[in-house]
């Protein structure tokens, strides 16, 4: 039985009963069956919200689920032996040094291969150039 029919009953049984119509008891049972239908009113905007998000809901995943396959049907194809280069097992890990810079005193890393012997190097701290030692 739905909140509608429910009400429609209690509706019923209220006036069934053969109260003074200026009685307190009656005004309370209209006030309280306006409660009623406006709580039913809400509950059918919910619902009909909640429908609307459940048919949203089932269309993505049904998209979601189409980009699937076609993200797998490519992934079957790519030809994974070929993104793999040999030439990065050569770039090992690139090596740092520390270094003291003699303006400022305070240490820090730098590339030595990414340097001709003769480049200054500059602090990252105090911005000095300096030739390193």
């Amino acid at each position: 039985m739905s909140a509608r029919e429910k009400i429609a009953y209690l509706r019923g049984l209220i006036e069934g009963q053969s109260l003074a119509e200026n009685s307190g008891l009656t005004k309370f049972h209209e006030a309280l069956l306006a409660a009623l239908d406006a709580l039913a009113s809400e509950i059918e905007g919910v619902s009909e919200e909640q429908e609307d998000l459940r048919e949203y809901v089932e269309q993505i995943d049904e998209e979601l689920a189409d980009l699937q396959s076609e993200i797998d049907e490519l992934d079957d194809d790519f030809d994974h032996s070929a993104a793999y280069d040999e030439d990065d097992d050569d770039d090992e890990e690139e090596e740092y040094e520390s270094i003291a810079c003699p303006s400022c005193g305070k240490d820090f890393f730098y590339q030595p291969a990414a340097y001709d012997d003769d480049e200054d190097l500059l602090c990252p701290h105090c911005g000095e150039p300096f030739v390193k030692g």
